[in-house]
């Protein structure tokens, strides 16, 4: 019997309202694709059966996605298996269907469970809830602008497509028919897709236990560190799952097996983009459970933050694609971006970003490429510290040298104090625009920065 853990996840705060997009500023290779489709067909089964669940009581701050660390944390070794020993749960399954039979336990504050079912267009699965219940946030029972679900409700869906409107809504049990071929996801619905992006689970608590039954094909999750040698060729399905300390990868079976020697790499360099973004910040988000890249195709942009970060096909599948990340010639400067938006939106804090939304993520980016001593993007060249600009006027890359300033006066350190300040509110209260961001960066830098505010014409109290 395999037995599946996850955690009872215990957060309180404030849930902040208004939404905006965050796409890449950057660009991609289309060249070099892959034939990303499923292999369909049918196998003879090394995953069917029924298999239970079993639930991991309690967690402490600072312990959460099996090693990653919490808000403040530090992070740490992730387990041998984060699947049996993590606080989220994941199925590893094997590389053959049929599916069977799976308790599947889904925490509200997770983004998103993979269930590790297969499903063809109009293949079917019965969901059944077996127990628990849950407290997604304050609009429960509201409609989104996406489906017919309501906030509050349990969803089941074909793989993470923005704004999807093929939601399938499960109230005790329900036959659920694949509108297209996919991923079968389950959750708790916080809000639509790109609410996400701005902790819209971020007070839910609770659980549901949810069994899946199906004679579907299996999704195996891989760990980066089995890559290399893992058998893809065998996966029926035609999908993986490829999950490092903090980032997960929805690739297809084709892109894995090419790039198999290359997959811890890949995932390495996620994740230190990861951690050097949590020292900046000395905090997490969303929850601190790992960050999902799921190739979309239906996002506005190349690429959409959040949890997943939704991505165009092509970055699973052009030759400078995802699963390559770290390889010579691969650039990298966008998931870093969008892992950066993650971080500057921790415990919902995001009114802070007045027309520097795509700016901040980037700082992030800076620090990172920095310390990792990689090569900036090519339009932060011309930043230094005798920069000025016209805020009427400044594009994303402006906006960020002007935040630069006080990188070049005060070093590192100014940034990660003032994100210790706003990490101590929650919801956009109280550093939350360009005044309170002026007196913010004043009490860390122990003098006048008004100077640097008027040369930009950037608002400010004075």
């Amino acid at each position: 019997m395999t037995v599946f853990h996850k955690s009872r996840l215990q957060r309180c705060s404030t849930l902040s309202a208004t939404l905006l997009v965050a796409a890449w500023v950057g660009g991609c290779s289309s060249s070099g694709d892959i034939d990303f489709r499923g292999a369909g067909g049918s196998g003879d089964g090394d995953a069917g059966g029924t298999n239970e669940v079993a639930s991991v009581g309690g967690m402490s701050p600072g312990t959460m996605a099996g090693g990653t660390g919490g808000v403040g944390g530090g992070g740490g070794e992730a387990p041998s298996d984060p699947c049996e020993d993590g606080e989220w749960t994941c199925l590893r399954m094997g590389t053959k269907g049929p599916y069977g039979s799976h308790a599947i336990v889904v925490p509200a504050a997770q983004n998103w469970v993979n269930t590790g079912l297969f499903l063809t267009t109009g293949q079917t699965a019965q969901l059944t809830v077996e127990g628990g219940s849950w407290m997604v946030n304050n609009k429960e029972g509201q409609g989104i602008d996406h489906g017919s679900c309501l906030i509050g409700d349990l969803v089941a869906r074909i793989g993470l497509h923005y704004k999807d409107q093929a939601l399938t809504c499960v109230d005790g049990s329900a036959t659920f028919t694949a509108d297209k071929e996919g991923i079968l996801f389950l959750g708790a619905l916080p809000s639509n897709d790109l609410g996400e992006s701005y902790e819209t689970r971020r007070t839910a608590t609770g659980e549901k236990t949810v069994r899946v039954e199906s004679d579907g094909h299996t999704v195996p999750t891989v760990l980066a560190t089995e890559a290399a040698d893992y058998p893809f060729a065998e996966v029926s399905s035609g999908w993986v799952e490829i999950m490092g300390a903090h980032i997960i990868v929805t690739l297809p079976v084709a892109t894995a097996t090419v790039d198999a020697v290359v997959l811890e790499t890949a995932l390495d360099t996620l994740d230190e983009f990861y951690e050097l973004h949590e020292e900046l910040r000395s905090g997490v988000p969303q929850h601190g459970q790992r960050i999902r890249f799921f190739p979309d195709g239906t996002n506005p942009g190349l690429m959409l933050a959040g949890n997943p970060v939704r991505m165009k096909t092509t970055l699973v599948t052009a030759e400078k694609r995802i699963s390559r990340a770290g390889q010579p010639g691969v650039g990298v400067w966008g998931y870093a971006h969008e892992l950066g938006h993650d971080f500057s939106f921790v415990d919902g804090n995001w009114t802070y970003q007045v027309k520097t939304l795509e700016s901040w993520p980037n700082i992030f980016s800076v620090h990172a490429f920095e310390k990792m001593q990689l090569t900036l993007h090519k339009n932060t060249i011309d930043c230094d510290m005798n920069s000025t600009g016209n805020y009427d006027a400044w594009s994303a890359w402006v906006g960020l040298c002007f935040l630069r300033q006080f990188e070049f006066a005060y070093g590192w350190s100014f940034y990660k104090d003032f994100f210790v300040e706003l990490n101590k509110q929650q919801g956009n209260q109280g550093i939350k625009n360009w005044n309170t961001v002026h007196d913010a960066f004043e009490t860390v830098a122990g003098e006048d920065i008004t100077p640097i505010f008027e040369a930009w014409s950037v608002p400010n109290p004075g």
